[in-house]
């Protein structure tokens, strides 16, 4: 092997572990940086429910993200963050043995998606995508608190106990 297909070889193999590295240069660059978008799954229903979540990219229709859960009454699941960019999401909660049918939510995620909130009811499946990055604080503080048996929050219950 001579001197120069060993240095083409170089340069091809540079350019092509440059090659993913591109798009995130460019975001730099650009001011494009994609925060993660945080989901939050809740179960007000009276049965466990099992769901799937997808997201898609608008332009070329692939899969960026996939998860996939049981969600029993009364809980909270906190899912991986979506990538907040142009993408299509989904949430499929499948029907049960007690005659619950499918239901499919979708909603559009973009640069502006603060937070991703799905609430799993028996007869209806909720998806809400919040903007305004003030409301998703406001939020996801509220669902973070959460009362107790006899009505006080988490806090209260320490202050009683000392």
């Amino acid at each position: 092997m001579n001197r120069r297909t060993v240095l083409q070889s170089a340069g091809v193999a540079a350019v092509a572990s440059l090659a993913g590295c591109v798009e995130a240069v460019e975001d730099h660059f650009t001011g494009g940086l994609r925060q993660p978008v945080p989901i939050e799954i809740t179960n007000v229903g009276e049965r466990p429910y099992n769901i799937h979540l997808e997201a898609r990219a608008r332009d070329a229709e692939r899969k960026t993200y996939e998860e996939s859960y049981t969600v029993v009454p009364d809980e909270r699941v906190s899912a991986p963050h979506v990538r907040g960019s142009e993408q299509r999401f989904r949430v499929r909660r499948f029907g049960d043995d007690h005659g619950a049918d499918d239901l499919v939510e979708t909603s559009p995620i973009t640069e502006t998606s603060q937070l991703i909130l799905i609430t799993i009811h028996d007869d209806e499946l909720e998806l809400e995508v919040i903007t305004d990055e003030e409301e998703a604080e406001e939020r996801q503080e509220e669902e973070n608190v959460s009362p107790n048996e006899t009505g006080n929050t988490d806090e209260d219950a320490r202050e009683d106990a000392s």
